[in-house]
């Protein structure tokens, strides 16, 4: 039965995960790439639809309906890509642009019916109904319930919930690592645009930095993130890195 079957053996499942952050929770941790689109729709065309007994073929699987949570997720994720991508920037169904503002099919053609200036106009004689690409953009970026994908890591909010979620020292360097390639295309351009010598950036990467909260504040300018929230919270991971050094010297 595919209930009983673990995914989360296969290496599609993380790229069904990183699919799911970016089309709901667009951040730079989500770690999607477009090479996973190509992945995800092959997994979706090459798995059987239906099982069971039956002369018909059986009922199709529940995870591969329109409601089942794999064809949520791809089909959110090419709206998405739809959306933000230039390679794959397309018009976009009424099925695509719900999911992306969190409302029903139902609701999406409502605005369709809505002759204000501030409804939605469907592609004439689209068969599946369309909207063009700059319509759907300007529709949903007055929708409540659309994440739009952050331009700048200030307006990255699943960054700041996974800085402020961070205990160690160690995982706050990884974030910085990461960050850093967002930063500045590369870590290893990090000291010259930082002014900070090699061992200083390196410190900061692997968690091993001495804290100081000017010098902190200064790093989090540069990567352009809360600078208040990540000054308190390399403070508070440096505490629980030290500490126990500290009472077992005492």
């Amino acid at each position: 039965m595919p209930k009983r079957v673990d995914l989360g053996r296969f290496q599609i499942a993380g790229s069904f995960e990183a699919a799911y952050d970016y089309a709901f929770r667009p951040s730079v941790l989500d770690g999607f790439g477009v090479e996973m689109i190509l992945d995800l729709n092959t997994f979706m065309l090459g798995t059987p639809r239906a099982g069971g007994q039956g002369g018909d073929g059986g009922e199709t699987h529940e995870f591969m309906t329109a409601d089942g949570k794999c064809q949520t997720v791809v089909d959110a994720m090419r709206a998405r890509a739809k959306l933000e991508l230039s390679d794959y920037r397309d018009d976009l169904t009424t099925r695509e642009l719900a999911l992306l503002a969190n409302m029903s099919e139902g609701a999406v053609r409502n605005a369709l019916s809505d002759k204000n200036e501030n409804g939605l106009r469907a592609i004439p004689g689209s068969k599946p109904v369309k909207v063009a690409h700059e319509d759907a953009l300007r529709w949903l970026s007055g929708r409540r319930g659309f994440v739009p994908s952050p331009e700048r890591l200030i307006e990255d909010h699943p960054l700041h919930e996974h800085i402020e979620a961070l205990k160690t020292a160690d995982g706050l360097g990884k974030t910085v690592r990461r960050l850093l390639w967002s930063a500045f295309g590369n870590p290893d351009q990090a000291p010259k645009q930082l002014g900070w010598s090699v061992e200083q950036v390196q410190a900061w990467c692997d968690g091993t930095y001495r804290f100081d909260g000017e010098t902190a504040a200064t790093l989090a300018t540069a990567l352009n993130i809360d600078v208040p929230m990540f000054v308190g919270k390399a403070l508070e991971v440096a505490l629980r890195r030290d500490l126990p050094k500290r009472k077992g010297g005492e």
